[in-house]
């Protein structure tokens, strides 16, 4: 499938460096937890995580695909992979 040239999206990696999440340093140190952190998701967020009835979290489902990729039985379809991804972008891009 050929990506159409009209579809506006960020190359991956894009965005500015405050943007991205921070990492420890080089020397083997690693971040503290932050006590009494609190986190507050946009409204978007939560419009996204009740769209879809009945998509609950499958742990099971999650754990047989990581010890499929632990064993080398994973197989993944590149080319089906991208088609829905593109068309995802475009559907997306038909919304705004």
């Amino acid at each position: 499938m050929k990506i159409p040239s009209s579809l506006n999206v960020p190359a991956a990696g894009a965005g500015s460096v405050s943007d991205r999440a921070a990492t420890p340093k080089a020397t083997g140190e690693t971040a503290a937890p932050v006590s009494g952190a609190s986190v507050r998701l946009s409204e978007l967020s939560a419009q996204l995580t009740g769209a879809i009835p009945g998509a609950e979290f499958d742990q099971s489902r999650v754990e047989a695909i990581k010890q499929a990729i632990a064993d080398g039985r994973l197989s993944v379809n590149a080319d089906a992979v991208a088609d829905r991804l593109i068309a995802n972008a475009l559907a997306l891009s038909k919304t705004k």
